[in-house]
Formats: structure tokens, C-alpha cells, sequence
């Protein structure tokens, strides 16, 4: 039996006088509360064996069982043996997920930063802490590895990548917001967070290194970007001389420019330099970067006189020795949408079939018709999944004729937006095409409903990956979750956790309580996708237990659900005991009533969660030691049958 403090609203039933005041005899704190046992039998989920335990060399392991380690069996190890399992992972060149790099790094610096850096894979340092660096010249080897690593593991503004920067800069003594050039290559990745008034101070070195950036830059560097473009100085000067290289190097900072800046282009370098674009597919993924210039521009330069004598009436194997700039001046659009079963039958360029593309989007600007669509064929693999979502698309036939030729082509997100299509608008998957389906990465999944979803087969269960199933809602997981644990029920070895990890939001209470039993050690980012109703349930040690050396997390996360919710049922005294700071549990001797608001889960990146007062009055009633006692004969009199 859970405390009254942890029964979901809307629980209350009559009950007999005897188990009322039982009930409530233990949330008053007058007897222990009971806690639920592990329930039925086979509820146990099977678990890997600690495959690094019982191995004397680290480095005999394949990289492939190296890299699959857990943070589990991590905190099972020696602070030594986590130092050989670190340098066993740098010389086989193991890429690591940013939960295993830091459960490695937790225990590696639990004396202090180490001091045998370059043994250490470079992703692993970006979760060291480097205030911990002692010794001449410590700073600068560990900034030197910090600019090989993927500093992306560590997601935009998080606190980790900003005490980095704060630290290389620190190391690199800069002072102010002027940086050099070298600087800027000892910083590596961590350069695309400098913020603006490094890019108004430095523009000549750093607006060469943003370019490059994987990433959109923020509001502050766009317009310090903006402003040194603008003012012409180096290393790209004024606009006005810009040539068609200048435009190739600007790259990720086409966006910024404003409307003054590409007014001063020459037009004769914009045309020349998008007729080039036109035909290049690293451009076109990427296509706000070519959106940015004039409208004018782009349409001279695709509004081209076709050549006396090259006039197209027939799709044929003729075209195949066109330029595409001869293509979009000679070919006409309806053309190619009555002849597009011809395309398929010639070995276009993959710049050629895009100029075609672009002809068939101008004719049907919302969209295919099912008729086209029918006659794709391989033509559909250089649709992108925006074009795809816009189609029509109602016959099993269709689906699976796109299907057949998508097999093996890399082609997995235009098969997920054909299928989300597919089955918005009403369609049925039917056995051949989920079995068709089983080839495909399976991020289709999260469009299927709970009763499409209880038909998928093992086969497509197994082939989930990390991020496959993060579009899909509670209901979805709910299914999925059991199928996978009957797909896994035989898996050993550290696979399984990480083959049930995507589906982990589908997981009720009593299963977060067997995994806790078996410290699987769940990283923070894991918890807050599971079930808030299934989070509430959970004791504090329950919780400590789930989440091991990851515990600490919850303190950067305490304001997110469903981990303010999970605060707001505990004891404080219990999350006091954590150490970690959290604020908003139930003080000793209070009573906690669930007046008529059911739980609800809030996506990760949901609306902020209400603050205590509003949380409190929402619904979340307390009771202090005062009125305990008329509250509780008010309550035995609610609960008595009339």
C-alpha cells in the first residue's frame, strides 16, 4: 500500500471504516507506511552480466563490447581500473555516448583531475572538471586535447561547456574580449560560443572560425557578426567587392546578412555564384543559406534563355548530356510530370534530378497528387521528408512501391515522413508493408497508434535506436515498452540496457522499482522522459538507487518535470538526506491530500513547471500538525457510506 501522500488523485473510493482509518493512521506518520513489493511473477527484467568485471585486460575486449559498458559497472570498479578502461577506449578509438564519458570521468577525478591526459580519449576530458588541473603547463595540454574533442556532446549553453570556455580562456590568459588567431585554434569547437562582443572585437580571426560552426549562432552573434560584415573590414571587406569565392567562404554566415549587405553585392557575382549552388547537394542541404540573397537574384540566375536548337519535348537519354543550367531554361515542368516514369529509366546526375525536382515543386507548390507519386520510383529518393509531408498519399500499393525502392539507399527519413503521411490521413498498415518496414531505421513508429503499434513485429522492436522513439507520447511507449521487454527477455551481456533505453517512457512505477534494484545507474537526461505518474511513485532511496552516480543531476533539474513533481511527494527530510540541495518537499508531520487534479505527463521541453505557491494550490493541499485531527474525522465522515 503507497502513503496517502503518493496516491494519484481521483484513487478515493468508499472503503470499510476499519481501512480508512488505516489509511490514514499511516499517512499521519502513526505507523510506517507500507511499501509495494517487486508484483508478479516474471516482472523481473533481465539484466546484463558485469561484462567488464572479470576481465584482467581491458584492451583484449572488441571495441564493440568496449564501448558498451554501463555506468553501473563503471562504479564497480577500482579508480585504477577505470583509468585502464578509459586508456583501452582512447587506443581503440571507441566512440563513447555523454553518459558513459561521464560516469568515466566521475570516477576518474574522484582524487583530483588526472594527470596522464593524452592517454584519455579527448571526449572524455570534456566532462573533467578542469578547476582541478595542478602542475606548469597542465592547462595548456588539456586545452590542446579539448580542441580535438566533439565538444557537441555537450549541448548548447550547458553549464559543463561554459566552464570549459571560461577555463581555456583562462588558460589561453586572455583578458578582455580580444582573442588571436591562435587563440582561436587553441579553442577549437568551444570558439562558436564566444559571445558577440568577442565577434565585434575579434572579427578578423573569428568571423572565419563561425562560418564554419555546425550550429545557428545566437541572437548577441549574429548581430556583432552582422555589424563587422557590414562595416567591411577583414578578412572579407567591403560587400561591394565581394567575388564568388567570398560568397563560398562565408558559408554559415550567409544567414546574418541583412538586406543592406546583399543590396552591395555585385549581381553579376550572386548570379554566377547560385547557378553554381544550383547544381551542388552540399548547398542544397542547406538551403537557408541560398534563401537569404534577393529574390531578383535568385530568379535571373534560374530564368536563363534556353538555347536556339536545345529545345526539350521528350524526356530521353538526350538530356542526360544537358548542364543543369540548360535544364531549367529548356525542360518545361508539365514535361516532367507527364513523363516522370522517363526519368527514372535514365541515369540522371543527382544535380540533373534535382533540377527536374525543382520544376515538378513549381507546378504542385502544396504538394504531389497520389497520381504522380505512384510513378516515382526511384525519382522519390531525392524528395526530401518537407516534400514528402505535403503529398497525398492514401494506397498500401503506393507505400509499398516506395518501399521496394528505398530498400538499402539510406533513405530512412523519407520513409518515416512517407509512412507519418501515409497514416495521418487514414491509412491502414497492412503485414506485407510492416514487414517491408522491418528494413528501415524505425523512427516511423511514433505516427503509429496503440493499436497499429501492437502489431509491429520483434524484428522492427530490435532495430530501435537511441533516438528513434523520442517523438513518441506516453501512449506509444506504453505499448512499446512491454513488446521490448518480451524481445529482450533473453539478451545478456551490457546490451540490454542499452536496447531498452528508448522505450524506458513507457515504464510504470513498478518497473522503475526492479531497475532500481539492479543499479543500472539511469543518467538524468533518461529520467526526465519517463512517465511522470510513474516517477511519483518512487521513494527516495528508490530514486538514488535508479540513477547512482548520476543522482547529483537532479539538482541542475530540479525545476524540470517530472522531477519537480517527483520533489513535491517526498519527504524534505528524505531529500535533505540526498545532499544535493532540493527545495519543495512535504514537511514532517504534514498531510498531503490530492484534491481532484490527476497527474499528467509534460513533455521534456513542455511549459515551465508552476512555482510552489501555484503548485500548492493547484490542487496539493497540506496539513500541518494542527488540524490533523479534525481533518481526520471530517475525512472518516466523507468516507462512510450514507
Amino acid at each position: 500500500m503507497a502513503p496517502l501522500a503518493a496516491q494519484p488523485a481521483g484513487r478515493f473510493r468508499r472503503t470499510p471504516h476499519h481501512g480508512s482509518l488505516l489509511l490514514l493512521f499511516f499517512s499521519l506518520g502513526w505507523g510506517q507506511p507500507w511499501q509495494a513489493q517487486a508484483g508478479e511473477a516474471g516482472q523481473e527484467a533481465a539484466l546484463p552480466d558485469q561484462v567488464l568485471a572479470n576481465v584482467s585486460s581491458f584492451a583484449s575486449l572488441p571495441p564493440g563490447l568496449l564501448g558498451g559498458f554501463t555506468c553501473a559497472e563503471v562504479s564497480g570498479l577500482s579508480t585504477e581500473r577505470v583509468r585502464e578502461l578509459a586508456v583501452a577506449v582512447g587506443q581503440k578509438n571507441v566512440t563513447l555516448r555523454a553518459d558513459q564519458l561521464r560516469c568515466l570521468a566521475h570516477s576518474l577525478s574522484a582524487h583530483g583531475v588526472p594527470g596522464d591526459l593524452d592517454a584519455f580519449p579527448p571526449d572524455l576530458l570534456l566532462f573533467l572538471n578542469p578547476a582541478g588541473l595542478e602542475g606548469p603547463g597542465a592547462c595548456a595540454r588539456f586545452l590542446s586535447r579539448i580542441s580535438e574533442a566533439n565538444v557537441d556532446l555537450l549541448p548548447w549553453k550547458a553549464p559543463e561547456r561554459q566552464q570549459l570556455l571560461a577555463a581555456a580562456l583562462a588558460c589561453r590568459a586572455v583578458r578582455g574580449s580580444r582573442v588571436s588567431a591562435a587563440d582561436v585554434q587553441a579553442l577549437g569547437g568551444l570558439a562558436c560560443d564566444l559571445p558577440g562582443r568577442f565577434v565585434a572585437d575579434s572579427a578578423e580571426v573569428l568571423l572565419p572560425r563561425l562560418a564554419g560552426c555546425p550550429g545557428p549562432l545566437d541572437q548577441d552573434q549574429q548581430e556583432a557578426a552582422r555589424a563587422a560584415l557590414q562595416g567591411g573590414g577583414p578578412p572579407y571587406g567591403s560587400p561591394a567587392n565581394w567575388s564568388v569565392s567570398t560568397l563560398d567562404a562565408l558559408q554559415g554566415l550567409l544567414p546574418v546578412l541583412g538586406p543592406d549587405i546583399t543590396g552591395s553585392i555585385p549581381k553579376g557575382v550572386v548570379t554566377s555564384w547560385l547557378r553554381r549552388t544550383f547544381g551542388n547537394p552540399s548547398w542544397q542541404r542547406r538551403p537557408e543559406l541560398t534563401e537569404v540573397l534577393p529574390p531578383r537574384f535568385r530568379r535571373e540566375a534560374e530564368n536563363v534563355t534556353c538555347p536556339l536548337g536545345r529545345e526539350v519535348r521528350v524526356v530521353d537519354e538526350r538530356l542526360v548530356f544537358y548542364k543543369e543550367w540548360e535544364l531549367e531554361a529548356c525542360v518545361d515542368g508539365a514535361l516532367v510530370a507527364a513523363q516522370v516514369d522517363r526519368v527514372n529509366a535514365i541515369p540522371f546526375t543527382y544535380e540533373q534530378l534535382r533540377v527536374f525536382k525543382r520544376k515538378l515543386n513549381k507546378i504542385y507548390p502544396w504538394g504531389y497528387p497520389e497520381s504522380l507519386v505512384q510513378q516515382l520510383g526511384s525519382f522519390f529518393l531525392t524528395m526530401s521528408p518537407q516534400d514528402i509531408r505535403k503529398w497525398n498519399v492514401t494506397s498500401p500499393p503506393t507505400v509499398n512501391a516506395l518501399l521496394s525502392v528505398s530498400k538499402g539507399r539510406n533513405a530512412d527519413a523519407q520513409v518515416a515522413a512517407l509512412i507519418a503521411r501515409f497514416v495521418s490521413g487514414g491509412g491502414q498498415l497492412q503485414g506485407d508493408t510492416l514487414d517491408a518496414l522491418a528494413g528501415f531505421r524505425p523512427t516511423y513508429l511514433c505516427s503509429f497508434g496503440p493499436a497499429q503499434l501492437g502489431a509491429v513485429p520483434p524484428t522492427v522492436i530490435w532495430a530501435v535506436g537511441p533516438q528513434d522513439l523520442d517523438a513518441c507520447g506516453p501512449r506509444q511507449l506504453g505499448v512499446l515498452y512491454p513488446k521490448a521487454r518480451l524481445a529482450f527477455r533473453n539478451v545478456s551481456g551490457a546490451a540490454y540496457l542499452e536496447k531498452i533505453r528508448p522505450f524506458l517512457g513507457g515504464a510504470s512505477t513498478e518497473d522503475l522499482r526492479v531497475l532500481s534494484r539492479q543499479n543500472v545507474s539511469m543518467d538524468v537526461a533518461t529520467f526526465r522522459k519517463l512517465q511522470t505518474e510513474a516517477v511519483v511513485g518512487l521513494t527516495v532511496p528508490e530514486v538514488q538507487k535508479l540513477l547512482g552516480p548520476h543522482a547529483g543531476g537532479l539538482a541542475a533539474e530540479q525545476s524540470s518535470r517530472p522531477v519537480w513533481d517527483w520533489i513535491l511527494r517526498q519527504r524534505q527530510d528524505d531529500l535533505d538526506a540526498m545532499g544535493l540541495g532540493l527545495r519543495g518537499g512535504v514537511p514532517n508531520g504534514y498531510l498531503v491530500l490530492e484534491l481532484g487534479r490527476q497527474p499528467r505527463q509534460v513533455e521534456a521541453d513542455g511549459p515551465d513547471p508552476p512555482s510552489p505557491p501555484e503548485a500548492l494550490s493547484g490542487g496539493r493541499c497540506l496539513l500541518g500538525p494542527g488540524p490533523v485531527l479534525p481533518a481526520t474525522l471530517t475525512l472518516l465522515l466523507a468516507l462512510a457510506p450514507h
